[in-house]
């Protein structure tokens, strides 16, 4: 077997060493081609981000260092969830452009002076602070709503557009109505024409493509725990902008053997049936659990970018479930469905159904063994079906059914469970690695179902 020998962790500082050694190898080819007139013997030089005039290209290993040390640079600042890592890439070439007249005096060029002003400069980097919106459908006759659970709140779309008059006013008062501005807005209403509520994201901080991201997270955190609390059954048809949209209408067109037309078309199945105030019983219920969700919700709109197994785990689980309640398709949805409970609950490579049900059990099941016994089954029942479709044994759709719906009643209660493992881990020790942190839930979960406040 080949071996391939592992490249050196290199600090910030030392990957701008090395790529100066080579920002200053490519200067002088360049400088040399072109007086050479050969111009196409530089395919492989870029132009260096953030510096202007002489000297700003680089070739690729050179581009490779500064991408690296742009990457731990955000990290080692707490942004890299915040600001993307081309912003960083310019602001280390902006900081060796401001760097270059002292260093033509001294004769040296420092990589501590480049990396410092190009902190200075991602600090003082303007942020999109504000409200990230999504449109959703998810209940026309809830006129009412207006609830929040941390950073994210989801609001009935009457209440939301009439606190957004005084915004398109000024808004309009300043576009030109036949300009892009206005038509960007008519671009905008006509998009949410057909959806009933708006979720709102509070964003600060951050850049905005990294906003809308962390946003959507957010937005979506809020969406699968109203999707747990209902059931699949009832919230299979919400559907959030820009996901999976399901059609208000729908039409048909078959033609007989004679070649003659036979048309169709069917209305409604988008969003759920609850009413204004279905917010009041969900609040009642999990109030227990307001603290941790509020935080759980907020999470990814303060999150810094550090590598955190409990933060990458708990993201995946979402974007898994949010996945799962919009997928159309019976026997992915199950997948989806067993992928998130095994990424949330850290199984390892042996015997994985029979630990991942027993996780399940004793996460949902709270002291109770009947629980425990019946989530256990469903999930053994699940991850045998899951089985059957990932290796092409075409399970019929109303065995992947049962067994979708058998652990998807028990969702919430298991996601709490394992939730409140988490922020126990969390509060004790905050592993770092993957392995760190399955071994810590590993060692709770046991004592979790019969006395979870001994471990959390």
């Amino acid at each position: 077997m080949k071996q391939f020998r592992k490249e050196p962790t290199l600090s910030v500082e030392q990957h701008i060493d090395a790529f100066l050694d080579e920002w200053q190898a490519t200067t002088v080819r360049v400088a040399q081609e072109v007086q050479a007139k050969n111009i196409s013997a530089l395919r492989d030089i870029n132009v260096l981000p953030g510096m202007t005039g002489s000297g700003n290209t680089i070739n690729v290993e050179g581009m490779r260092h500064l991408s690296l040390a742009a990457e731990k640079l955000l990290v080692r600042e707490k942004l890299a969830a915040k600001l993307q890592r081309w912003t960083a890439i310019k602001a280390l070439g902006e900081g060796l452009q401001a760097h270059l007249p002292r260093a033509l005096t001294t004769k040296t060029l420092s990589e501590h002076a480049i990396v410092a002003k190009a902190v200075a400069t991602l600090r003082a980097y303007p942020r999109d602070d504000g409200l990230y919106v999504f449109p959703v459908v998810f209940a026309s006759r809830a006129t009412t709503t207006d609830f929040n659970i941390g950073a994210a709140r989801i609001v009935a779309k009457p209440i939301f557009e009439a606190e957004l008059v005084d915004a398109w006013k000024r808004h309009d008062s300043v576009e030109d109505k036949h300009g892009f501005g206005a038509g960007l807005a008519d671009d905008w209403r006509q998009h949410s024409a057909d959806f009933d509520h708006f979720i709102v994201v509070t964003m600060e901080g951050f850049e905005e493509k990294m906003a809308w991201t962390a946003a959507m997270d957010a937005a979506q955190m809020l969406l699968n725990i109203l999707r747990m609390y209902f059931g699949y059954q009832t919230m299979d048809d919400v559907r959030i902008g820009n996901g999976f949209i399901w059609q208000n209408k729908r039409s048909s067109i078959r033609l007989t053997k004679q070649g003659d037309i036979c048309l169709s078309s069917s209305f409604g199945g988008a969003g759920s049936h609850l009413e204004s105030g279905w917010e009041v019983a969900f609040g009642r219920d999990l109030s227990g659990f307001a603290m941790l969700l509020t935080t759980t919700v907020t999470w990814p709109t303060v999150n810094e970018g550090r590598p955190d197994p409990m933060f990458e785990r708990l993201i995946y689980f979402n974007r898994l479930i949010a996945e799962a309640y919009g997928e159309p398709h019976d026997p992915i949805r199950l997948v989806r469905l067993i992928s998130a409970l095994e990424a949330f609950s850290l199984i390892g490579s042996a015997d994985k159904a029979h630990n991942l049900a027993h996780r399940c059990g004793a996460a949902g099941g709270w002291g109770d063994p009947l629980q425990y016994c019946t989530i256990y089954d469903a999930v053994r029942e699940g991850y045998r079906w899951r089985n059957a479709v990932v290796h092409g044994d075409a399970p019929s759709d109303t065995d992947v059914r049962r067994a979708f719906y058998g652990i998807e009643h028990h969702l919430l209660s298991i996601y709490l469970g394992m939730l409140s493992l988490h922020a126990g881990i969390a509060n004790d020790v905050r592993p770092r690695s993957v392995s760190g942190l399955r071994r810590e839930f590993t060692s709770r979960i046991d004592m979790f179902f019969w006395a979870p406040s001994l471990v959390t």
